[in-house]
């Protein structure tokens, strides 16, 4: 099994038979904390939708401080980097994610615990800190600890459901407005008003039409009649 693939299965002290909440959770931290800032600092929040987590860590030592993050269950997470060492008032982002075949424990029983030491060189690379902390115990005088419990993110309203919301009631509202039984009867008297006028247009309409062709008629007919021939009596002799 190679070193990445590795578990490390931790025990946290005093704290084995106490089912951690927000009440108690400032009794899971060394009393002094002055390698590392962790952030966010109490709760390795995972999204819900994909069952990740960010944990940053910053370095608020005057030396090169290394880390190294353990889980009391292995199993359920993967964390890249699980070790490494951070620069004086550098930063370094952890990424956890929870594999897809597992789901949290209730009571908050799943925690993860990042170690802190000053390291011994500030050009320590990979393979020694890997070394430094292989052997080295998370009880240790010199090891600062920070003691974090998993959870899932509570769901955020978007910010602008208020004004979604308020339109749907004015909508809403609209709405019932609209189907009120008076409004229904405006609308229909409206609409009996309007077929009224269009039918008295068309009648008028068709009146004059009526009225052109009778005037039509009565002209064609006085031009085709003959006219009468006036006979005079021829004169006798």
């Amino acid at each position: 099994m190679s070193e990445s693939e590795r578990y490390y299965y931790v025990t946290f002290a005093n704290t084995a038979p106490l089912v951690l909440k927000e009440s108690n959770i400032n009794e899971m931290h060394t009393p002094s904390e002055a390698m590392l800032q962790i952030d966010p600092k109490e709760f390795v929040n995972f999204n819900s939708k994909n069952a990740e987590a960010t944990l940053n860590l910053k370095s608020i030592a005057k030396s090169a401080v290394t880390y190294k993050i353990q889980t009391t269950s292995p199993e359920k997470f993967r964390v890249r980097p699980r070790c490494g060492i951070i620069q004086p008032n550098q930063e370094a982002s952890i990424n956890i994610w929870l594999k897809s075949e597992h789901q949290l424990s209730a009571e908050s029983k799943d925690k993860f615990l990042v170690m802190a030491m000053v390291a011994p060189s500030s050009e320590c690379c990979g393979s020694d800190v890997t070394d430094l902390w292989r052997n080295k115990s998370p009880s240790a005088v010199d090891v600062e600890q920070h003691r974090l419990v998993c959870r899932f993110d509570a769901p955020k309203a978007p910010p602008d459901c208020p004004n979604k919301a308020s339109k749907a009631s004015v909508d809403g509202k609209k709405s019932s407005i609209g189907n009120d039984p008076a409004s229904v009867m405006e609308r229909q008297l409206a609409f009996t008003q309007n077929l009224q006028y269009v039918t008295l247009a068309l009648l008028m309409l068709l009146f004059a039409g009526f009225g052109f062709l009778m005037y039509q008629q009565m002209g064609h007919h006085s031009s085709t009649c003959p006219k009468a021939t006036a006979y005079s009596c021829a004169k006798r002799k």
